[in-house]
């Protein structure tokens, strides 16, 4: 079983949110609510949306 996992640090944020999720679809709205929610950024670019999913790793459980 996979699990798809994000983490700010991983894009250079300080901060300590980490999220999972079985698929990146599920993953993704978890990510955006953070974002508006701990950081303020209430538009996601395609710059910050192609960092954020070049730093989703899928691990193996």
């Amino acid at each position: 079983m996979a699990k798809y996992v994000f983490k700010c640090a991983d894009i250079g944020m300080n901060c300590g949110f980490e999220a999972s999720e079985k698929s990146i679809d599920e993953l993704m709205p978890k990510i955006v609510e953070h974002a508006k929610t701990a950081h303020n950024i209430t538009e996601i670019n395609e710059d910050l949306k192609n960092k954020v999913t070049a730093a989703i790793k899928k691990k193996m459980f």
